[in-house]
């Protein structure tokens, strides 16, 4: 641990994270929570940070699609954005949640790493039909004449592709696997409440923190 974070959990009061106190479980619950109180569909959107090589950051709204307590958050998208050219380059990133229902925040930071192929086909095959089709359609990068363009390669696609629709290669997942998160609850005329947990050698520490 580095000085600064060690003058900072010896200046607060810190205990360890029981089991089902783990930090992704804690995630798990407030989603729900953000569920129960959203009409309609509910999907888990927050904004993935990155850095490139010349150190410029970039941000980007990305759908997660599940958290695991070994893994972390696990998110797909295509070979060619700019957020996967970041990861080659610096596979450290930063995951923040806004769960407006609820009126808090977390975020997820730590190092991220791509899954295996095998893995994300079982995703790709659960996919709707024309998510797939739509994600076929675009290249990803570069600039583009018109959005009729698009409309045409996914009409042609449908063609071309009558039944089945076989991933491909450009379709890729990675998993945010945390060291450490921040949870921030706001509270109506309060203060609003900060927890920073931090992975210690294969334990979560976890310490109330200045919001």
């Amino acid at each position: 641990m580095g000085l600064m974070k060690l003058l900072f959990f010896l200046l607060t009061t810190f205990t360890l994270f029981a089991n089902e106190s783990h930090p992704i479980i804690t995630i798990k619950e407030w989603c729900k929570e953000e569920k129960a109180l959203t009409e309609g569909s509910y999907f888990t959107f927050g904004t993935l940070a990155t850095v490139s090589s010349s150190g410029m950051p970039h941000s980007r709204m990305i759908e997660v699609s599940h958290f695991d307590k070994n893994k972390g958050a696990l998110f797909f998208t295509h070979k060619s954005t700019r957020k996967v050219i970041d990861l080659q380059f610096n596979p450290h990133a930063s995951l923040n949640l806004w769960l407006p229902k609820t009126h808090r925040q977390v975020t997820l930071e730590g190092r991220v790493e791509e899954i295996s192929s095998t893995e994300a086909e079982k995703s790709w095959k659960r996919m709707p039909r024309f998510m797939k089709l739509s994600f076929l359609a675009s290249n990803h990068t570069g600039s583009l004449e018109s959005d009729d363009i698009l409309k045409e390669r996914k009409e042609a696609l449908e063609k071309e592709l009558p039944k089945e629709i076989p991933m491909p290669a450009t379709f890729v997942g990675y998993r945010l696997n945390p060291t450490e998160v921040i949870f921030y609850q706001v509270n109506h005329r309060s203060f609003p409440k900060k927890e920073v947990a931090i992975l210690e050698k294969d334990n979560w520490i976890t310490c109330l923190s200045e919001p």
